[in-house]
């Protein structure tokens, strides 16, 4: 075995893979999450994580998955975009619920709090109140992808597509695998009369994640409707 490097968490890959897969069994049979977060980040770094997202075993890498999501930052955002390609459908399901959990509270505590109310507000259709929250949270966290995602959904229910837009494509400069922002800009492109933008769009969001069947079904009904207007 190696020797430790600056205090950092290693030991046999072997090792590491047979005592997070043990984490993962011990998971899935008691629901712990609590006890899954404490046993991994007692042992594994997050680079250890993402290596084993990208290398390990089928098991391995659905314990990964599910390990970044508790413990992981932004710089594991990349690597869960692309475990959404994973040959096997565990590791994709893990690796997406992971994802997503990053983007949602990749910000200070005090902004995640306030993301969540603009959410609601948002989910329940209540866009003018979110907005004025949300507009606030992007001046406050203008790095912050969700903010702008949740700034655009506001403007989009408003019925401001333009400005939607625009919010869309700044989420997207803050995280191009932010595929419901993709989507988002799809539907804009849709009402804005750009069809060949709608079909662009929809096509990034599925190779992000080829999961998504509805976008799938989205691009067939677009394409017909385009042929129908050059026939």
């Amino acid at each position: 075995m190696t020797s430790t490097d600056h205090g950092a968490k290693v030991t046999s890959p072997a090792l590491k893979s047979n005592r997070l897969a043990t984490a993962y069994r011990r998971y899935l049979s008691t629901a712990d999450s609590a006890a899954f977060a404490w046993e991994v980040d007692e042992h594994y770094s997050q680079l250890t994580l993402l290596t084993l997202l990208e290398r390990g075993e089928s098991e391995t890498r659905r314990a990964a998955a599910l390990a970044l999501g508790i413990l992981g930052n932004q710089r594991a955002v990349s690597s869960l975009a692309r475990a959404l390609n994973d040959d096997d459908r565990g590791v994709r399901l893990s690796a997406d619920d992971s994802f997503r959990a990053i983007l949602l509270r990749d910000c200070a505590p005090v902004h995640h709090q306030h993301l969540l109310r603009v959410m609601h507000l948002n989910d329940g259709g209540e866009y003018q109140e979110a907005f004025c929250h949300a507009e606030s949270l992007v001046s406050l966290a203008p790095r912050f992808a969700e903010a702008h995602h949740q700034l655009a959904i506001s403007w989009h229910g408003m019925g401001n597509h333009f400005q939607a837009e625009g919010v869309y494509r700044s989420c997207l400069w803050h995280c191009r695998f932010h595929y419901p922002a993709w989507q988002g800009l799809a539907r804009c492109r849709i009402e804005l009369g750009d069809n060949a933008g709608a079909l662009m769009a929809l096509r990034r969001a599925l190779d992000i994640c080829p999961d998504l069947e509805s976008v799938r079904l989205q691009i067939r009904t677009l394409r017909r409707k385009m042929r129908r207007a050059d026939s």
